[in-house]
């Protein structure tokens, strides 16, 4: 593993490390060399259309500012179609961190690729967040995360940190929709 991924690693790690638990407990379904799955659910007080909205028209508002590319969560969009965008725009510079594979509104988004570093692993995922409405001020939101492909790196050792910054992640959404 050269340099620059055993930073990436460490850093990363280091950062997750320093956060609070988050009231969800995900899992590391499984794990290798070639890659990894990752399942955790997580309920939010609020209907489902607002879960859905907070995923989509308000990812910006929300997105954790040290998980970009560029420093800034509000510069992150998704647009909640068929081959579009989960992207981050700052001024000229930008970047695709996955592609919206499957919309089913209030239920269901699918994305693909890999995001943060494992963009420059040449590695894939499909990520969906499912929503379930347990009652009419209660959602449950499943965050469902495979990644895989060829890399010299072993992706078993980014479970634990890709685990992490999703918990921070949908933690952040969850208290801004309630």
């Amino acid at each position: 593993m050269n340099r620059i991924h055993q930073f990436l690693i460490a850093n990363t790690l280091l950062l997750t490390a320093t956060f609070t638990p988050i009231e969800s407990q995900a899992e590391v379904i499984d794990s290798s060399a070639q890659g990894f799955t990752l399942e955790f659910k997580q309920t939010v007080n609020a209907s489902i259309t607002d879960v859905y909205n907070g995923l989509t028209d308000d990812i910006g508002q929300w997105w954790l500012d040290d998980h970009t590319w560029f420093g800034e969560g509000k510069n992150m969009n998704l647009d909640a179609a068929a081959g579009g965008c989960f992207c981050e725009i700052f001024g000229d510079s930008q970047a695709q961190h996955m592609q919206v594979a499957m919309v089913i509104p209030n239920q269901f988004i699918r994305l693909l690729g890999g995001l943060g570093p494992l963009q420059g692993e040449g590695v894939t995922g499909v990520m969906e967040w499912r929503l379930s409405q347990i009652d009419d001020a209660s959602t449950e939101l499943t965050v469902f995360y495979r990644v895989g492909g060829y890399t010299p790196n072993d992706l078993s050792q980014w479970a634990p940190a890709v685990e992490n910054v999703l918990q921070q992640q949908m933690s952040a959404m969850k208290t801004f929709v309630e």
